[in-house]
């Protein structure tokens, strides 16, 4: 049986999308978002949903798509998950292979997931989400939840190449959006990390709302997610424009 509605969290990485992720899932109505069908942690799911593979470890896409949706459900079966701009043209390939009669996208994922409520996570500091990423990809600490190692097994340096390769790929993935979102006429919402991050629990309540679910005033979205940038990051963030004759960001 499909979700009476699924959030698909449409991001490219560091944009403020775990946090949306657990506030959705701290409301207890808007589903439980994981990014269920990145490549790197699709075995780990398999293995502790029970999910069958062939001999070559591969999920069977039917088992798996169901387990998804039931990992990805609040108790009101609203369901929600999350993908990454580099995830999307192999998470689509394999769901196309369960429904290869339908050909529009946005049709595709209503035919998995029922009906679907787009969020396109984006940030307009493309220098201060690449940062994050630098510091993220070296250090391997992603988030600040509690889980974090308290001494992380390798300390990020400055390093402007990657700062680029890094803003040359979110320039791709943004790009892979908003093709995507134009070809199958979907209008997601958008959620600009600087704006977001201004008033997380704000910004979430009104995009539950938006859905047309109910969540009383009484709920607490509550979450231990911490923000991870520092002075550091802001330091790098200023080396790095002025050595690229970039000028500052203004919100």
């Amino acid at each position: 049986m499909h979700p009476p509605l699924t959030f698909v969290i449409c991001a490219t990485p560091r944009t403020g999308s775990t946090l949306l992720c657990a506030l959705l899932a701290a409301s207890g109505v808007a589903g439980r978002p994981e990014s269920f069908y990145r490549a790197e942690d699709r075995a780990e799911w398999a293995e502790e949903w029970g999910v069958p593979c062939d001999s070559g470890g591969s999920p069977d896409p039917v088992s798996y798509l169901e387990a998804a949706i039931r990992a990805g459900q609040s108790a009101n079966g609203v369901c929600g998950i999350r993908i990454q701009a580099e995830t999307l043209p192999v998470f689509l390939d394999e769901i196309r292979t369960l429904y290869a009669e339908t050909c529009d996208d946005g049709a595709l994922l209503a035919k998995a997931f029922g009906p679907c409520h787009f969020i396109w996570c984006r940030r307009g500091d493309d220098v201060a989400q690449s940062i994050s990423r630098l510091k993220a990809e070296i250090s391997q600490v992603w988030h600040l939840d509690g889980t974090e190692p308290k001494s992380p097994d390798h300390r990020a340096v400055y390093d402007a190449s990657r700062i680029d390769g890094f803003r040359a790929g979110i320039a791709e993935g943004n790009a892979r959006w908003a093709r995507w979102f134009a070809a199958n006429s979907i209008t997601p919402a958008v959620l600009d990390y600087e704006t977001f991050a201004t008033d997380p629990q704000h910004h979430v309540r009104a995009l539950i709302a938006s859905a047309g679910l109910d969540l009383s005033r009484d709920t607490a979205l509550t979450v231990p997610n911490r923000r991870m940038a520092d002075a550091e990051s802001a330091v790098w963030a200023a080396r790095y424009r002025s050595e690229r004759g970039l000028a500052p960001f203004l919100c």
